[in-house]
């Protein structure tokens, strides 16, 4: 099935991990999206897990492994602050509970002063005055507007005391999440650490045995030819060109900024002299950076490729196709309609076996051929 496959880095917007200044619902539509993810790499590990053990699988396995920790350090992270944020609340109410309880406090001692000192009986004729009924009305009403007032403020005193109280202890049990979710950050920091570690670890053993190397390498042939394939099916929907990009052949811009570090053609790998078949063109460009379509087109297809890691087709039209490999996020979907330079995800080492760069082919009529005769001369930057 072809579905969109965004990854842990885009939904966090690499959040920076630690998100400032968005209210709650914006935290609720991320953290929902987080959750989606990371359901989505557990299946992905399932189905990995499943397939024939090779070292290409075990490599990418690893790398939906980062990737789902990623997601669960966001969550965590984006838990924190949602935390964080409750307990400024509850301080901040809990703070202005204080204060008015604090003035009625003060009110209702003094009244209670007056009452010690004077006595209900001379503090209402004192209130009340003489005896004449000029005096004696005004002096009626101020007593029971005091005696109102009174009771006012004494019912709002245990009303405010009670949900003091509680208040103090939402803050509490708050304070109490906030210790869960740091050790969850924690936890989910650690088990991150652990698998780039295991990553880094699997790619150093396929490059330091000349064994392994050439079982990866012939891994990587057969991933290539399983892309040809696939573009040959996919071609089969292709559009009718509204443009013809072969007239624009030599004047298109690169997909991404960076050095290519390996052309199209046979590639003599630099320790074992290895001959190895590089139908594209190897693009330097650093992990993060978007990369783009390179004409007007339609995205054939945007997910994960076994030897490939998250990648992108987009028909041209014509016949003519061009492959987008090993991104950190993908951020089209099959079907979409893209413009020329148009971004279609972010760079990243998905499926690589070295590291973050943007691999990149052009194929007509569903044989590979050298992008470079498709690009600008500068060939290297956008």
């Amino acid at each position: 099935m072809i579905r969109r496959a965004t990854s842990a880095a885009f939904l966090i917007g690499y959040l920076t991990i630690v998100v400032g200044g968005e209210g709650g619902v914006d935290r609720e539509r991320r953290l929902e999206s987080i959750r989606g993810e990371i359901g989505r790499l557990r299946e992905e590990m399932e189905g990995l897990g499943r397939r024939e053990e090779s070292l290409l699988g075990e490599v990418e396995r690893l790398g939906a492994e980062i990737r789902l920790r990623q997601a669960e350090l966001a969550e965590a992270s984006l838990n924190f602050d949602e935390v964080t944020e409750a307990i400024g609340e509850q301080d901040r109410i809990i703070g202005e509970l204080s204060v008015a309880q604090a003035e009625r406090r003060a009110y209702l001692a003094f009244r209670l002063r007056e009452i010690y000192k004077h006595g209900p009986v001379s503090g209402l004729r004192r209130l009340v005055g003489g005896e004449e009924l000029a005096s004696y009305l005004p002096g009626i009403r101020y007593a029971a507007y005091l005696s109102k007032r009174d009771g006012r403020v004494l019912r709002e005193f245990r009303v405010d005391a009670e949900r003091l109280g509680l208040e103090r202890e939402r803050l509490a049990t708050e304070r109490d999440r906030l210790t869960e979710v740091r050790a969850q950050s924690e936890r989910a920091r650690v088990a991150l650490t652990r698998s780039r570690e295991q990553r880094r670890r699997a790619i150093e053993r396929i490059q330091g045995d000349r064994r392994q190397r050439q079982v990866a390498l012939d891994e990587l042939e057969s991933a290539s030819r399983d892309l040809s394939r696939l573009v040959a099916e996919l071609g089969e929907e292709a559009m009718a060109p509204t443009i013809d990009v072969r007239k624009f052949q030599g004047l298109l811009d690169p997909p991404a900024a960076g050095a290519i570090s390996a052309g199209f053609g046979n590639v003599v790998h630099p320790r074992f002299k290895t001959v190895v078949p590089h139908p594209g063109m190897d693009i330097d460009a650093a992990s993060g950076e978007g990369f783009h379509s390179v004409f007007d087109g339609r995205v054939l297809f945007a997910s994960w490729l076994h030897g490939y890691g998250l990648t992108v087709i987009v028909d041209h039209g014509g016949n003519v196709a061009s492959v987008y490999a090993h991104a950190d996020v993908l951020l089209v979907e099959p079907g979409e309609t893209v413009a020329r330079g148009q971004q279609l995800g972010k760079v990243g080492e998905t499926g690589s076996l070295r590291g973050p760069y943007l691999y990149f082919e052009i194929r007509d009529r569903g044989k590979p051929v050298d992008p470079a005769g498709w690009l600008r001369a500068s060939g290297t930057g956008r």
